[in-house]
């Protein structure tokens, strides 16, 4: 009976490591995004039910964001899992110049990148519904709508990029490279979208853009950290247009013309390039230092 009752999670564990890395990677990632959100989105809906004028879901958001984030760098059971779960994550605390030049370099790829929101969707032929949003938020008083939008925000911003460019690069970046990873990648967070009515193919261009700013973020620093913060402050920025908080940026011609991604996507790669020199240096110094201690413990 013990035989038996052992043999079961070995041939499970067994053929789990017989499914192609790319394959494993993609469902973990889309596990990973599925949990992450489904407690938030209902705690939201049940909150504006029942009591739509104090927003209690915040909180408990926060707290579940915490607890998440924990567990997949590492913390909790299975304690077998951890170290790779760690590494998995991607969540490396970054340097304060790093820091820095990733928001910075970041920040101004994701406005030109959001940029072409608004060029697709003056040129594109797509649905009306895309335009509309998921419910009506001028029915709530202010201190709700803005909790909503800072909810939605950071859920996506941890829960995608952990998902994304944590664990599903991470696994296939290590067996079959950078390049392959982010376009792989790029094209499941497009995926991931469909379920939204401006997802067209017209809208694949964005989330590859999208995908590569974030990859090569991750690329230069080794951390998903900046691309948290980033994706969460593009996010704040863009709900309050679409659900008709504020006047969309698209109705400016700068904008919509695609003056703004232009002049925004060359800043960035001014900005990048300063950012690889600095992770380069950053990067030697660490595999000198890690030479250096192997070294130690070799002579020792």
């Amino acid at each position: 009976m013990t035989s038996n009752t052992n043999l079961l999670p070995s041939l499970l564990v067994r053929s789990w490591t017989r499914v192609p890395v790319v394959v494993r990677a993609i469902i973990i990632g889309f596990v990973i995004l599925q949990i992450g959100g489904f407690l938030p989105g209902a705690v939201l809906v049940a909150n504006l039910t029942l009591s739509p004028t104090i927003p209690w879901f915040l909180p408990l958001v926060l707290t579940w964001l915490w607890f998440f984030w924990r567990y997949l760098n590492g913390n909790g059971w299975p304690p077998s899992t951890a170290q790779q779960r760690h590494q998995d994550l991607r969540g490396r605390p970054l340097q304060r110049r790093v820091w820095w030049w990733s928001l910075v370099a970041g920040g101004l790829g994701m406005v030109s990148i959001m940029g072409l929101i608004f060029v697709t969707s003056r040129f594109a032929d797509l649905p009306q519904e895309a335009y509309a949003a998921p419910f009506n938020v001028s029915v709530y008083p202010p201190v709700t709508v803005v909790s909503i939008f800072l909810s939605i925000a950071l859920v996506a911003g941890v829960v995608e990029e952990a998902a994304f460019r944590g664990y599903m690069l991470s696994q296939i970046q290590r067996r079959h490279g950078w390049i392959a990873g982010i376009v792989i990648v790029g094209l499941m967070f497009f995926v991931a979208h469909l379920g939204h009515a401006y997802a067209t193919i017209a809208f694949l261009p964005f989330f590859l853009m999208y995908s590569l700013l974030h990859g090569y973020l991750v690329y230069l620093t080794r951390s998903i950290l900046s691309s948290i913060v980033l994706h969460t402050a593009a996010d704040l920025m863009v709900l309050p247009m679409q659900f008709g908080v504020i006047k969309d940026a698209g109705d400016f011609d700068f904008v919509s013309q695609g003056w703004l991604t232009l002049v925004f996507a060359i800043a960035a790669l001014a900005a990048f390039h300063r950012l690889a020199t600095i992770t380069r240096a950053e990067n030697l110094s660490d595999e000198t230092a890690r030479a250096q201690k192997f070294d130690a413990v070799q002579v020792s």
